[in-house]
């Protein structure tokens, strides 16, 4: 065998034993919340609303980290956000700044499991979780309730964030 045969022979192989790659292009694991209004009969029942957008400035943070996971978002309706790796409870701090800048705050609390999830021995670990509860301050936030408790690839609204309206 020559050496430049040698030499292509090398950098053939790695490219013949190469396998097809079978690990999915959506593969971002996050939290899905969705915004809607409350409301609340005379005796404090409350009632379900329908989608809103948030017209307030929303920044939400997590908290323990301080690190800013979303920033000044505006006009929307709902927001997906990445959930810690390992940690069994995520924090966040959602602050609210309106059109004359008064600021108003809440924070969510979310109690989850965590189980690893490999969709091929090729493709990198994912980390699916499923939440087992939610609690919330009650300023802005009437009631979060869980929608689909599963936190994985499927992109499902997994929290509903009710927020005290003037109805």
């Amino acid at each position: 065998m020559k050496v430049k045969d040698f030499i292509y022979l090398l950098f053939a192989l790695p490219l013949l034993s190469c396998e097809s790659v079978t690990c999915p292009i959506n593969n971002t694991v996050a939290c899905v919340y969705g915004f809607y209004a409350s409301a609340r009969t005379s005796d404090g029942t409350f009632v379900e609303g329908a989608a809103i957008s948030i017209g307030d400035t929303l920044t939400i943070t997590a908290m323990g980290a301080d690190s800013v996971i979303a920033n000044r978002l505006i006009n929307k309706n709902g927001v997906s956000l990445p959930v810690s790796f390992y940690g069994d409870t995520d924090s966040l701090m959602f602050t609210f700044i309106d059109a004359q800048g008064a600021v108003g705050r809440d924070t969510i609390r979310i109690d989850k499991t965590n189980r690893a999830h490999l969709d091929d021995p090729s493709c990198p670990l994912h980390m699916w979780h499923t939440i087992t509860a939610v609690q919330s301050t009650r300023h802005l936030i009437d009631t979060v309730l869980i929608n689909h408790s599963d936190i994985n690839y499927d992109g499902l609204e997994n929290l509903q964030i009710y927020f005290r309206t003037a109805q």
